[in-house]
């Protein structure tokens, strides 16, 4: 079982004038189900995109007196020096300033004295975290090729990205659910495998599965590979995609586009190397997308 964090919940004096602050410092609002007023026994704030738990503010009649033992730390969208700025404008009051030209952070209190830190944006942080530079590539060199130079080299384009999108990537940012899913990047590398060796290898080829896959419990998870990719390195699971892949290809160079699957799906019936190309395209792009958008959430990174 796995506990998700609905509040952070803040004790004060005046819920509804902390709850103002701090939905102006995160670009919070109000819940829209109980807008916040002065006088109410306390008051939430929530993200409006969903991605973060709401902030709820309780009443109590002590003061602050110490220092927070939980504090956030948060990232601004543009430089962190304007954000400080724009925070002590707010109300907030400055308690310690570590900043320094490319680290370093501020620590601010909100107007009841709870600190926070304020750290560099993703965009400054690019100086140690470089974009994903794959060159001048083309998805497909020459545009006026036939139908099976253009399907395949689509399809490399996209799976020279997947490549390109994961080396080099720690094994924590490659495990870390930042959404409300279970989707990560190590599991998202794990599903392309899988697909590969589902598709070309086992259906479309007839042969069994290969080793990768032999202790996968397919009925009780069918998503075991999305589940168990944080028990290999990163290495690991790069090295099985592209052994995948490999194998993809030599089951596609030994037939034409026309040719059937030797297996065929008992729903839908039978199927050509052409339809698992066009497949293997759209699917493997859509994942590449997943992991465009999870890299720059976890750690900044851009690039194709």
């Amino acid at each position: 079982m796995v506990n998700r964090i609905r509040h952070i919940t803040v004790d004060c004096r005046d819920p509804y004038l902390l709850a103002g602050f701090w939905r102006d410092a995160l670009g919070f609002v109000d819940d829209p189900a109980n807008p916040n007023q002065p006088g109410d026994p306390e008051a939430v704030i929530v993200d409006p995109k969903g991605l973060h738990p709401g902030v709820l503010f309780l009443p109590v009649p002590e003061p602050k007196s110490v220092k927070n033992r939980i504090h956030l730390d948060v990232v601004p969208d543009g430089p962190r020096d304007a954000e400080v700025t724009r925070l002590l404008g707010l109300g907030a009051t400055l308690v310690k300033d570590h900043r320094k030209p490319d680290t370093g952070w501020a620590v601010l209190a909100d107007p009841e004295g709870n600190e926070f830190c304020v750290e560099l944006s993703m965009t400054e942080r690019r100086g140690a975290v470089a974009p994903i530079d794959t060159g001048e590539r083309e998805m497909v060199p020459d545009r006026t090729v036939g139908e099976r130079e253009m399907l395949e080299a689509m399809l490399e384009w996209y799976r020279a990205g997947v490549v390109a999108k994961v080396e080099g990537l720690s094994h924590q940012v490659a495990n870390t659910l930042p959404l409300r899913s279970s989707t990560s990047i190590a599991g998202l590398v794990n599903h392309l495998a899988l697909v590969e060796d589902s598709w070309f290898t086992e259906r479309f080829q007839g042969d069994p599965e290969p080793e990768a896959w032999a202790s996968a419990d397919w009925n009780a998870d069918p998503d075991w590979e999305f589940h168990t990719a944080h028990e290999r390195t990163v290495a690991e699971l790069l090295a099985q995609y592209v052994e995948s892949t490999d194998r993809s290809r030599a089951v596609a160079a030994a037939h034409a586009l026309d040719d059937v699957a030797a297996g065929f799906d008992e729903l839908r019936g039978p199927f050509t190397l052409r339809f698992i190309l066009l497949h293997l395209i759209e699917e493997t792009a859509r994942h590449l997308g997943h992991m465009d958008i999870l890299r720059e959430l976890l750690d900044g990174t851009t690039g194709e």
